[in-house]
Parts: structure tokens; sequence; C-alpha cells
């Protein structure tokens, strides 16, 4: 009896100390009809970003995405009246990828494989042209070059992007969220613009991000821009992608 009391007592010092250190779990919650994190997954994110510097994840983010051989990525951009363009871009490094985008009953597609790049037509034959590979398919480093049809930079991973920004950019914790690839913890930038507010960015000084990123692989799941006009969500990384060019 006594060992179940002396047990049971250093539980609640345990669970006391970890209460101490974490506060409360964290906020957390869903997007895309994903489920939201339960309450240990919310005490053991806590507990993490307690201790994590928001700009030394985003930098771990980008460090550990340069050893990545593919993934892909979607972006939903809601700048305009109607329905959203939606981009989806396939990525298999270094020099390979597919793009399809919709917007309403409109679609369209390209394929980029080392020096050549296709594009469908209306009538929906391809048409290719020869182009120096460099900047293309954002592997490591690189953030890409945008999709043929893009509005604001569709196609192209902000994560560098954001990387570089967020040197010089106030960094806060965000929340920790279920999404359809899995959880991840929220920090958002704010930067800020000399010049005045961004039209899009949903705040009065500057630019709004939030990147999410697994806390497992520190690989980002999502980025949102301001208050959602542009949201970017990446899966499958590592997973095998094929991407062969269109027949001709």
């Amino acid at each position: 009896m006594k060992k179940i009391v002396l047990i049971s007592i250093t539980l609640l010092l345990l669970a006391g100390i970890a209460l101490v250190l974490i506060g409360v779990p964290v906020s957390a919650a869903s997007v895309d009809g994903a489920p939201a994190p339960g309450y240990v997954a919310r005490l053991n994110a806590g507990l993490h970003a307690r201790f994590a510097d928001g700009h030394a994840e985003i930098q771990q983010s980008l460090q550990n995405k340069k050893n990545v051989t593919s993934f892909r990525m979607v972006t939903k951009l809601r700048l305009h009246p109607g329905q959203p363009l939606e981009t989806t871009t396939e990525v298999v490094c270094p020099d390979r990828e597919r793009f399809s985008a919709k917007i309403g009953e409109q679609s369209f597609q390209a394929v980029r494989i080392g020096g050549n790049a296709y594009v469908e037509q209306k009538d929906s034959t391809w048409t290719t042209q020869q182009t120096a590979a460099t900047g293309w398919a954002p592997c490591g480093e690189n953030p890409g070059e945008a999709a043929p049809w893009a509005m604001m930079n569709e196609g192209r991973d902000i994560t560098p992007v954001l990387a570089k920004m967020s040197e010089k950019s106030e960094i806060s914790r965000g929340q920790f969220l279920g999404t359809t690839a899995g959880a991840c913890q929220e920090w958002i930038l704010n930067l800020t613009h000399p010049g005045g507010a961004h039209p899009h960015g949903g705040g009065g000084s500057g630019l709004r991000y939030a990147i999410c990123i697994d806390p497992s692989s520190h690989l980002p799941l999502r980025i949102v821009m301001g208050n959602g006009s542009m949201i970017t969500t990446y899966s499958d990384w590592n997973k095998p992608l094929q991407i062969n060019s269109p027949k001709l």
C-alpha cells in the first residue's frame, strides 16, 4: 500500500512539474476537417514549444528540407471574387516538377524536366520549349520558379524565403494545429513594410505569415499569408512521385 501511495505521489509531482514547465497545454485547432490534436499531444507540444525559438525552428525546417527527395504542395489563392485558384505542384529533386491548376471549371497543366518545359494548350495538345533549368524545382534552398499561370508566385516554395525574412522578423508562437498531413506547431512572422501595410497582410503594420512545422520531422505542413488570402499546404515528403514528359 505504501508503495502505491508513493508511486501516486510521484506521478502527481511529475504532473505538477510538467504543468509548471508548460503552464497549460497549448491551444489546439483543426483545419481542412482534420481532428484537433489530443491532450497528450498538446502537452508534448507545449513542452517543446516552451523551450523552442521560432527563428531556430524555421531555420531547422529549411535545413531539413535540403535533404528531401520529393514533396507535394498545394496553394489556394483567394485574391479575387468567386472560386479560388488552386495550384498543385509536385516536385522530384533535383529538376522535375508537375503543375496542375484549377479555377471553377477551368484547368491547366504544365511539366518541367531538366531543360524542357511543357505546357498544355486549350485544345489538350502540348507545346515544349528549351529553357535553362536554373531556378526550376524548389529543392534545397531554392524556392523554385512560379507556375506558368501564377498570379502571386504559386508554385514557388516560400519556406526558404521566410527563412531569410525571419532573420529580421518578430516571431511568436501560434496554435498547435491538426491538419490532414499531421499535427504541426504554428509560428507567426510579422514583417514590417516601411511603405505601409500590405493590402492583404491582415495587419496595420506589415505582412503576416503563419508557418506550421511538424515537430517530429521539422518540415513545414502549412503556410498562411495574412488572413488566408494565400494558403500553401505540404504533403508526401520523400514519397515516391513519378513525373514524366507528356506525349506531344
